[in-house]
């Protein structure tokens, strides 16, 4: 008789046991998105669920990440994302070897935001991270890697994903030249996706400057549409900077790049799109896809982050939320599984013969009546049951209830079970 528990155990606020099929589901997505990176010229790293509070600077993170402190009473942090651990490893570890580093992980990362309105404290990311390089074809490049894992997946676009791309540093260098006082909150604002709140601070400005504050923002279009920059540059016109005309160029080169990946149809522009983290410099994306309210994936350029580790390395990456990515992934029917009863030599002989012929098979070592093994076999997901039957012989039966069974062979088994 199993004792009862003296207390309650349950899993911490904001986590759960992922359970079969799911798990299954995870960890294959999981596989698979590896074996792009790989393809693509990534090496994989791992790096410590504990990092020191001082690794991350960013506010927003150092505020949702949880703490802990070592013997030494020093701060600890799990990790809430994957871009700064991997600068501070570019920057410590590879230091002697020649950039860029291309670098891909798939790992853990763990958040106390939002644990209250259903989301999750501890999900799985897998990203890249190109460390070394500013040319904007690693911009486009990491961009497609990403539609790529995508399609691979099964997913297509426009009618299952599409990937937004912005460009901070142009209403960045904008602000700078024309409203430079004006910037710090219109970011911030921007930022948030708040754009009640820029067009707010809009009306303090100028009515030229507050007309472009306004606008800049709203201009989203197909990336095959060229209008979208056109009116950009339009209404920067002469109050634009040099930082602001340059961010421009960048993402035409970035466009121009995507279209010989053949990647520019699934692309959609938006010049309010300025990314979420502070260390954004230039060209940030997010995947949006089907029926889903959160971004799949987001990325960008950070081409400061390496110099609070004492490297002087631009860099660009993206991170793919891997539950998200799995929740938008058509159903694909593996081959079913079988439960074969039986501890004999033989009937193990059997276990290996019909997995060689493709059949996964669960060996269940215990005499069980065909009742108690068919309600073992919907309790694993198994979609047959089958005995030994002499001389050579299978009993094959499907694992609902009072299902009956038929006399065949193995080679009968594999025929059926894989129909």
């Amino acid at each position: 008789m199993d004792r009862l528990p003296t207390r309650k155990f349950t899993t911490t606020p904001g986590t759960r046991d992922i359970l079969p099929p799911e798990s299954t589901r995870l960890l294959d997505a999981q596989d698979r998105v590896r074996e792009r990176f790989r393809m693509f010229g990534f090496r994989e790293v791992v790096t410590p669920a504990l990092e020191y509070a001082e690794v991350l600077e960013e506010p927003k993170l150092r505020d949702t990440s949880f703490k802990l402190f070592d013997p030494d009473n020093q701060t600890l942090l799990l990790r809430p994302e994957m871009t700064t651990p991997i600068a501070r490893l570019a920057a410590q570890s590879l230091a002697g070897s020649p950039p860029p580093y291309r670098l891909s992980y798939s790992l853990p990362v763990y958040r106390r935001a939002n644990v209250g309105r259903g989301q999750s404290a501890e999900f799985h990311q897998a990203g890249v991270e190109v460390v070394g390089s500013g040319s904007p074809a690693e911009d486009a490049g990491t961009m497609a890697l990403l539609v790529d894992v995508l399609q691979t997946l099964g997913l297509s676009a426009p009618g299952d994903f599409a990937v937004v791309l912005g460009q901070s540093a142009f209403y960045a260098g904008f602000l700078s030249h024309a409203a430079p006082e004006a910037a710090p909150s219109l970011l911030a604002a921007l930022a948030a996706k708040d754009l009640v709140r820029v067009d707010e601070l809009a009306r303090g400005l100028p009515e030229k400057i507050g007309a472009a504050v306004r606008e800049i923002p709203r201009l989203v279009g197909p990336a095959t549409d060229g209008s979208v920059l056109d009116e950009a540059a339009r209404y920067a016109g002469d109050l634009a900077g040099g930082e602001a005309v340059a961010a421009l160029e960048n993402l035409r080169e970035i466009l121009a790049h995507l279209e010989a990946h053949g990647c520019l149809g699934a692309t959609i522009l938006d010049l309010g799109l300025i990314g979420r983290r502070d260390y954004y410099t230039g060209a940030v994306y997010e995947v949006y896809a089907s029926g889903l309210g959160f971004t799949v994936a987001n990325g960008g350029r950070y081409d400061n982050l390496l110099h609070r580790f004492g490297k002087d390395l631009p860099a660009t990456g993206f991170a793919i939320s891997l539950e998200r990515l799995v929740s938008i992934l058509p159903h694909e029917e593996a081959a079913p599984l079988l439960v074969l009863v039986g501890a004999s030599i033989e009937t193990t002989r059997t276990a290996n013969e019909l997995r060689s012929s493709g059949v996964p098979v669960l060996q269940l070592a215990e005499d069980l009546e065909p009742e108690d093994a068919s309600r073992y076999a919907r309790s694993v997901d198994a979609a047959w049951i089958c005995y030994p039957a002499a001389p050579d012989g299978l009993k094959l039966a499907p694992s609902e209830a009072d299902s009956e069974f038929f006399l065949t062979t193995p080679e009968g088994v594999a025929g059926e079970v894989l129909r």
